[in-house]
């Protein structure tokens, strides 16, 4: 076991301690369990979208089965073949 030192909120602790003794835990317990999801998943890399490209983010109305790479696919056949 290691230990380790955090720098919080104040209020935050507070409620965390009061949420730990709520449910009959400590912070450490409620420490370990919030986190080991977070670090069983493959890190996400997120790229970046402009302000304008943001913004557009559904205005285009798709229909519920639309398949993208399908319709990628389909587009860059078409295009090349």
């Amino acid at each position: 076991m290691s230990t380790i030192t955090l720098t919080l909120d104040d209020e935050f602790v507070a409620q965390a301690e009061a949420y730990a003794q709520r449910t009959g835990t400590d912070l450490a317990t409620l420490f370990t369990a919030a986190m080991r999801p977070l670090i069983a998943q493959p890190p996400r890399h997120r790229r970046s979208i402009s302000p304008a490209v943001a913004a557009l983010a559904g205005s285009l109305p798709v229909p519920p089965d639309f398949d993208y790479k399908t319709a990628l696919g389909d587009a860059l056949m078409e295009k090349y073949l």
